[in-house]
């Protein structure tokens, strides 16, 4: 129980943001934390705890969304992608913002875009990492990272002209 009270918050909102839903945040991070119980003598004590459940909780996230079939097929959407040659479009170059307006653009993504930019940048999983959970190539992770990065540039750059 009190490794549930430590770590419940961290874990709904780590499922929350994949999910959007609040039903299914809280289910896939009770099956997520059922099943790190169930795996406690696989923790080697390496690392941090908290961060070896939150990949539980996000793996299940991600298999919850798979299984209830929400996950837009790839090819769908890759053709509705712009992408510039330009310096000035470069994806790492962001304009100035805040929480709230990064907030904004990122709902607006496509949801396997938002899925991939918070899965690298905000629980710091590696490409490789990715490209397991969402089952792609390495190189096809790389690349929607890339016109995610692009995309939210995009976004905000429409943002900061309004």
């Amino acid at each position: 129980m009190e490794l549930y009270e430590r770590y419940h918050l961290m874990l709904y909102h780590a499922a929350y943001g994949i999910l959007k839903n609040r039903d299914d945040a809280q289910d896939a991070m009770q099956e997520g934390m059922i099943s790190a119980f169930e795996k406690l003598d696989q923790f080697k004590g390496e690392g941090d705890f908290g961060a070896w459940i939150r990949k539980i909780v996000v793996r299940k996230s991600i298999a919850y969304y798979r299984h209830n079939k929400r996950f837009v097929d790839e090819l769908q959407f890759e053709n509705h992608i712009e992408l510039s040659e330009s310096s000035e479009d470069d994806p790492n170059n962001f304009p100035s913002i805040n929480s709230v307006q990064l907030t904004k653009a990122m709902a607006k993504l496509n949801h396997r875009y938002g899925l991939i930019l918070k899965l690298y940048y905000l629980e710091g999983f590696t490409h490789m990492e990715i490209s397991d959970l969402l089952q792609c190539s390495y190189d096809n992770c790389r690349t929607i990272l890339s016109r995610a990065k692009a995309q939210l540039k995009k976004k905000l750059n429409e943002r900061t002209r309004d």
